[in-house]
Order: structure tokens, then sequence, then C-alpha cells
């Protein structure tokens, strides 16, 4: 399979910078004792990252290309969930069904959300039935920050990594925090923390009536009149607890805890009609023990997990009058074994994973209800060598069995490489996605001789770090087989698709110059196709450029900042090849200390007022203000 990379594509020209809260490879930091003050940290602030190879480490000896939005930044720009955090990390595509509260599509340098892995602490939370989790509605409450690693990496965490993964890293910092907000279309929100001793609680309650009015959308062949969006308001709750204390012989213990309610209105697709009716609920919740202990230059970890998740959507109009139901469940045990020495560095460990779902339906058109459950048996590691200093070679193996789909095996090789002040990084490797239960069992529309995507990943990325900036240049590729489509006239799932796609990234971000940085990316996804049908993937912009201006509070009581991206149209599902619109939208905040612990936000989102459809059918809201008043 790594043979077909060596296939043409010509090269797009690219545009400098880097995105918000970007890590460049650079000579080994410290690590920061406490969240940087800044809003878009270097990597000479954030110093360590745990999800690269699945182990606490510097940023200067990962290969793959990793990304950092800390909680400087979530509270700078007022990010209340993790789908608005990620709209600015380089190569992360977002595609929004509308306002809070709305269910978000996501994807990593032209993978899809089934091929981009969700974890909370490094334990996948994506749901069993259909692999995703919505990003949309997962709030950033009780998170310290989250990690975004853009490379293939099933070799280290399995299924569904295709792409990458993000990592959702809760915090256990006892500090007490509280922040309210006011804001367009009744959004509401409080956010309060606290902690005491080795115990720490984060409460969230955030309601939005989202009543907003959107032009109309001139779609050759299937226009749409202008009107008002109704039914699309969301009312959540959001409980977090932790919980870290040594225990004694060097063993530590860590306890994080969860529960998230979401109510929502499902307004439906301009296209199909809406569902004024329409209602969702979901409850998500989960729980994690973690114990290490440290031992001479390694460390053994043991992770016991469980997340379980309840979907009700309900429609009672008169042309469905129904509720569908959807159950998930995973439990996780894990045992790992880190270890670091002068020249060498290895990651091994054993995953075991059972994971269930049940589907039931009411009304004059339900379908039957199925229950079902696969177990994952998995066992990988991963060696690291350093021949000389600043350089590191990596070669990584997992071996998974998947019941009742087979077995899976993905390698993977890395390299980072310094030489004057630059630093060239690259990765080789297979990743792999196993069907979802509804792929397997959904009554009258599966498919359970279905076998595992395979795909082939590759990236390079050469970097140019200095104090407190830098910039990289990448290149990076992905080829896929037995890729899951459905049949356009049965629905049913079959392994017949095949896809190629390559792309060019830059990213960079200047040092502080009075107090000033700024940062920016280009993103340049120049081929796309799906060569069984010769057409172009769907929710892959050809290019995607951020830039942003900020001022952090580093000598006075003010900080202000303003981000901007534009996203190409990309094809879709809609009556036309390019039914994703193309748009510029710009979000700026204003923020005033005006004692210790206490500070007045003011915010816009969508500055330009851009009036698009981010998905065929469903508008975007329009500009809206924000005030909050918060401890940090």
């Amino acid at each position: 399979m790594f043979s077909s990379f060596l296939r043409g594509g010509a090269l797009s020209a690219l545009a400098l910078f880097g995105a918000t809260s970007i890590a460049l490879a650079a000579p080994d930091p410290a690590p920061s004792p406490s969240p940087s003050p800044l809003a878009s940290p270097g990597l000479h602030e954030i110093g360590r990252v745990v999800t690269s190879d699945r182990r606490s480490e510097p940023l200067s000896s990962v290969t793959k290309p990793t990304f950092v939005v800390d909680r400087a930044t979530l509270d700078a720009y007022g990010l209340a969930t993790v789908g608005s955090a990620l709209q600015d990390v380089p190569g992360v595509n977002i595609f929004s069904y509308g306002a809070f509260g709305a269910q978000s599509n996501y994807g990593i340098r032209g993978t899809t959300s089934e091929q981009t892995l969700i974890l909370r602490d490094g334990v996948p939370i994506s749901t069993a039935s259909n692999g995703v989790i919505d990003l949309g509605t997962l709030s950033t409450a009780g998170l310290e920050r989250i990690e975004v690693v853009e490379s293939g990496s099933s070799t280290l965490y399995g299924t569904n990594a295709a792409g990458g993964v993000i990592n959702l890293i809760d915090s256990l910092h006892a500090e007490p925090y509280a922040r309210v907000s006011d804001g367009t279309y009744g959004d509401r929100d409080i956010d309060l923390a606290a902690g005491a001793g080795a115990f720490t609680v984060s409460f969230e309650r955030h309601i939005a009536t989202n009543v907003y009015a959107y032009p109309a959308f001139n779609y050759p062949g299937a226009p749409e009149p202008a009107g008002t969006r109704t039914n699309d308001d969301a009312r959540q709750s959001v409980l977090r607890l932790g919980f870290v204390q040594a225990l004694g012989g060097g063993v530590t213990a860590r306890i994080t805890a969860g529960d998230d309610g979401i109510d929502i209105g499902v307004p439906g697709g301009l296209d199909f009609g809406t569902t004024p009716d329409a209602r969702q609920g979901t409850d998500r919740s989960d729980a994690q023990l973690d114990l290490s202990r440290s031992a001479g230059a390694g460390t053994f970890s043991l992770t016991l997990a469980g997340s379980a998740q309840r979907l009700s959507y309900a429609d009672p109009g008169p042309d469905l009058g129904g509720e569908d139901d959807t159950y998930d469940g995973r439990v996780q045990t894990s045992l790992r074994y880190a270890a670091s020495g002068a020249r060498t560095d290895l990651v091994t460990g054993v995953d075991l994973q059972r994971e269930s779902a049940a589907l039931s339906f009411s009304g004059p058109y339900a379908s039957p209800g199925f229950g079902a459950a696969e177990s994952q048996a998995a066992t990988y590691a991963q060696f690291g060598y350093s021949p000389l200093a600043g350089a590191r070679l990596t070669a990584g193996l997992r071996a998974e069995r998947d019941t009742p789909g087979g077995g899976v095996v993905a390698p993977s090789f890395g390299l980072g490489v310094p030489f004057g002040g630059f630093r060239l990084t690259g990765n080789l490797g297979e990743s792999f996605r196993v069907p979802t239960l509804i792929d397997l069992y959904y009554p009258g529309y599966s498919n359970p001789t279905l076998v595992p995507e395979r795909l082939a990943n590759f990236d390079l990325t050469l970097a140019y770090p200095n104090a407190g900036g830098g910039v990289s240049f990448g290149v990076f590729g992905r080829d896929g087989s037995n890729l899951i489509a459905l049949d356009p006239v049965t629905f049913l799932p079959y392994n017949v698709s095949r896809a190629s796609l390559t792309g060019l990234q830059v990213v960079g971000s200047t040092r502080p110059l009075h107090h000033l940085r700024f940062t920016g990316s280009v993103t340049d996804v120049y081929r796309a196709v799906d060569t069984s049908t010769g057409v172009r993937l769907p929710s892959t912009p050809p290019v995607v450029v951020t830039a942003g201006l900020e001022r952090a509070f580093d000598d006075g009581p003010l900080a202000f900042g303003l981000r901007a991206r534009v996203v190409g149209s990309s094809a879709g599902d809609g009556p036309e090849p390019n039914a994703f619109d193309s748009y510029t939208d710009a979000d700026a905040y204003l923020r005033y200390r005006f004692a210790k612990s206490c500070i007045l936000s003011f915010r816009l989102q969508n500055l330009g007022d851009e009036r698009y459809a981010p998905i065929y059918g469903y508008p975007a809201p329009g500009r809206t203000f924000f005030v909050e008043l918060a401890t940090r």
C-alpha cells in the first residue's frame, strides 16, 4: 500500500503563518508549572504532552505533528464546546449544523468523524453504535487542555485513529473559579469550579433560545427562501469530579468522573422540510481510575474506565409520531509500561475493551430494534532510539483482535532529525477502522461480512522554531482501501470504496512584539479523491486559512484578540458538487482585569455577519455578542 504514495500530484503554493494554540518542534523546553498567560501558547510554554507517544514527554522529542489548545485560550475566546475550541487548529475541520447545541461533524486532514479518535484522558469515548461523539455538545468545562495529534495513530490507540487523535485532558488543579456570561439569542452560561485538598469539582449550566433569521440560499436548481430558525434551543448541565492522591510506595491514584445532559430542539434541514416539534436528549457519563507507579526509569500504569450514553429522539409530528432511543456502553482496561533512558525509550501495553449498543424504535414507521456487542483485545509496543543528540527514530506495532470481526496488525515508523536551527520529522504507518455495531447489525441496513478499513499514512514536516514563535512546512497523505460506503440504492454498507488524499500545511507564529503575537496557518488538501468514482471526498475543503492577533495579560489590565478563518467550499451530499459553502469568519474579544481575580470580557463572533450554511440546508447564525464576568 505504501507504494501508492509515489503516484503523481502537483504541489500547490502556500502562504505562511501558524494557528491558534500550536506547538512547533523546538529545543527541549522546561515544563510550565501553570497554564501560560498567553492565549495562543507556543511549544516553549506548553512543555510536555501525553498523547503523541502515549506517555509524558517533551514536545521537542515527538515526531507526530501535535497541536495544543490550552485553558488560557478557552477562557480568552469563551470556547464552551470542544467543537468551537478546535475550529482554528490547523488541519482540523469542524462542520456545525447550527448554533450552540447543534451537532458538529469533524475530521483531521481529510478524515471523517468515524476515522478520528476522541479520547478523554487517554481513553476512547466515541460511541459503539456509530463510532463518533458529538463535539458540538461536548463541553470544555473542567478541561485543562486539548491535545491534537495529526498523524495516523492506530499503532498506539487502535481503531478510528486513521487521521489522528483528539485528547481531552481534565484539570485536577484545586483552584476556585467562577464565570457567568450572557449573549445574543438568549445564550446564558454559568461555569463554577472549586477544590479541597485532593478533590476538584466543576459545574456548568448553559442555555440558549437560538431563534435567528437566515437569508435566502440560491442553490442552483434548489433555491431556499429566507426565514427564521426556530426549535433550535438548547439546555445543558455538566458536572465533572476529580481526585489525585499519592498513596505511598510510589503509587499515585487519579480518578475522574462526569455526567453531561443536554436537551435540544431539532429544527431539521431546509432542503427536506423543518421539524418544528422534534426534540433530542442526550445523557453521557464516564468514570476513570488510573493507578501509576514509578520504578527506576519506567512507570507502570493501570487504567479502568467506563462510559455510557443514552440518546433519545422524538418527533410527535403527524408524519412520524414516534421515538428512537440509542444506548451505548463501553468498558476498558489498559495496562501500560513506559520507560526512558539516555538513548532509548519504550511504551508497551495491553488494551481490553467491551462495547455494546441497543436501539429501540416506536411509531408507525418504526424499524425493528436490536442489541449487539463486540470485544477488542490488543497488544502494542513502540520503541524509540536516539542515535545522536536531538535525533529520534521510532518503530511500533499493534496486533488487535476484534470479535467477531477478526484480527488487524498496524505497524508505524517515525523519525526526528535536527540540523542547524531546523528539525525534520516524519511518520509512515498503517491505520484502520473496524465496522461499527450499526454497520454490522442494524436491521435491514447492515452487512455482517464487512472487514476493517485499511489506510496507509505519511507526513513529513520541516520546522524552524525560535524563541516564542517559529514556522513549519509539512506534506501529508493517505491512501485507503476497503473503505465502508453506502450503496445509493439499497443503503447497505459495503467495502467498496478506495480513496487517495494529499495535502500541504504551513503553520507559524511570531514571538511577542510589543506584547502582540501573530499566528496563522494554511492547509491545502489539493487532492482528496474517491478513486472508486473519481469524485472529490466530501467534507474536505481544498484550502483553509487561519490568522490571529493577540495581546495577553502580561504588563497591564488589558487583553484582546482577533482570529479569522477562510474555508473553501467542499463537496457535499446536496444537489450541487460544492454544497458546503465557502466562507470567511472572524471572532474577537476584549478583556479588562479590574481586580486580581475579576475580569470583564466582551466578545463578538462572526464579526462580518457572514450568512452561510456550513452544511447544506443548515444555516449558521449571524453576528453574536457576549459579555462575561470571570475570575480568570
